[in-house]
């Protein structure tokens, strides 16, 4: 119950959380920086070339310089099994982390690494239970890409996410292929409850697109009850792509009438002209409106039915 408290999550996070502190305690962890330093420069009198593939990066080796410093880096800290193969220099008596499961990546890398993304990572992401590892997304030699990430070029999440791949690839879309936007835009991968790892649906759409945000006068309900209630954003919009315009979940009306009827009015009056029309043509301002609890187009006097409106039998002010 104590470990439960302290993590806020699960029994089992708090289980998992416990075996990994308990593996990590039997396993050798921490070095002297001497130590560290000058053992690590034996490994380099055979692998001297593996030094330049970790310069420039976080895990760049250590030097007398940074014996003050709160990070060092040694070969001996990552690379378990090195006392034997100091002894019998072959490549089964060293540890390869590529070789080793997800859990004991994790262990490896955690050793550092303390941060929400590593413990959620072992315990709470879906990638975890889907047995992805560190080094599935991550390379630690030879890679001058930010984080470490694999590719920092491409979204190489869609590598596995095939059906989201097909999702930017249709006709209205999200600028994926064109590297405008990047799925670590909307997606934040560890320490994230939310199963979709997205941080506040509205948030994300919000952050680009600030001038649908609000506050309006006239708030459109859908639009900001997703904080509270689950709407949002997504009620109307597919956020990778769709096969309508403007990312929409139905072509044309369907998008509005899946919450909306049409009103009797349209259907009888004017022969009606109501329903000829789409609902976007008069009720433009859908997000929300300064002036106009219907959210009608504040032009539309001029645009469509100036006759109507200055007859004096519409009002647009209502």
């Amino acid at each position: 119950m104590v470990g439960k408290k302290i993590i806020g999550g699960s029994a089992v996070t708090a289980i998992m959380l416990l075996l990994i502190f308990s593996i990590s305690l039997s396993s050798p962890r921490f070095y002297d920086r001497r130590e560290s330093m000058e053992q690590s420069a034996t490994c380099l009198d055979c692998h001297e070339d593996y030094e330049a593939t970790l310069a420039g990066t976080a895990h760049r080796l250590s030097s007398d310089g940074d014996l003050k410093s709160s990070m060092f880096v040694g070969c001996i800290n990552c690379h378990d099994g090195w006392e034997k193969h100091l002894e019998d220099p072959s490549a089964e008596t060293i540890v390869k982390l590529g070789g080793l499961a997800s859990i004991d990546q994790a262990e490896v890398c955690g050793r550092c690494h303390q941060t929400a993304h590593q413990q959620t990572m072992v315990t709470t992401d879906p990638h975890f239970r889907a047995d992805i590892s560190c080094l599935d997304c991550h390379a630690v030699h030879n890679n001058p890409h930010k984080m470490l990430v694999k590719d920092e070029g491409q979204n190489f999440c869609l590598s596995c996410h095939n059906e989201v791949k097909g999702e930017f690839h249709r006709r209205s879309n999200h600028p994926l292929q064109s590297a405008n936007i990047r799925c670590t835009d909307c997606h934040q991968i560890g320490g994230i409850k939310d199963q979709a790892l997205a941080v506040g649906h509205d948030w994300r759409c919000q952050s680009c697109h600030s001038d649908y945000a609000g506050p309006f006068l006239y708030e459109h309900p859908v639009v900001y009850d997703h904080l509270v209630e689950g709407g949002g954003c997504m009620e109307c919009h597919q956020p990778h792509g769709s096969p309508n315009d403007r990312l929409l979940n139905q072509p044309r009306d369907g998008t509005c009438l899946q919450c909306h009827g049409t009103p009797p009015g349209h259907r009888l009056n004017h022969d009606g002209l109501g329903t000829k029309l789409a609902c976007v043509d008069c009720h433009s301002e859908i997000h929300g409106s300064y002036n106009n609890r219907l959210f009608l187009d504040p032009d539309l006097g001029n645009k469509l039915f100036p006759d109507c409106y200055q007859s004096g039998c519409h009002n647009l002010n209502r």
